[in-house]
């Protein structure tokens, strides 16, 4: 009993769920603040390179610890007031990555790790600091030696607005 009233409420809705002509379509919605129209998204992507012998040793001490890295500064006068405080900036590392016997380029979203191998058993953490028209990127060692440069390096960064 339960089973055909079950199907009967299916068929009754069925039958009169689509009656009467379609009616007229509603009103456009209003874009951007106010009302006002939207701008679309803006985006300024830039290219750097930070070569090994450009990277600036920093030493400092705070409360007694003391503290090393590495960094370089860049000029990016497109990272303005508003981008820095509505945008959104994305930093990657490139570089190469082995993947079946052949090398790839790769963009690593910072902060990201290097791990040393073998050869070179240091781990590299690259991170990146913004301020308004400027673009800090820093290296950190796992393992402290600052007679060891960092290695050239590209990053790639993206604005968006």
């Amino acid at each position: 009993m339960k089973k055909l009233l079950g199907w009967l409420l299916v068929v009754m809705l069925g039958i009169s769920a689509c009656e009467g002509p379609i009616g007229p379509p509603g009103r456009d919605g209003r874009d951007g603040r106010n009302g006002k129209d939207a701008e679309s998204t803006q985006w300024y992507i830039e290219d750097l390179e930070v070569r090994s012998q450009d990277w600036n040793f920093v030493h400092d001490e705070m409360d007694g610890n003391q503290w090393y890295l590495f960094e370089y500064e860049f000029s990016l006068p497109e990272l303005d007031q508003f981008v820095f405080m509505q945008g959104a900036v994305s930093c990657y590392l490139v570089h190469n990555v082995n993947y079946g016997g052949n090398s790839i380029r790769v963009h690593s979203l910072l902060p990201f790790t290097v791990y040393g191998e073998e050869d070179y058993p240091f781990s590299e953490n690259y991170s990146c600091e913004l301020r308004p028209g400027y673009i800090n990127f820093v290296v950190k060692y796992s393992d402290w030696s600052p007679d060891i440069l960092p290695p050239t390096r590209k990053f790639h960064v993206v604005l968006m607005w």
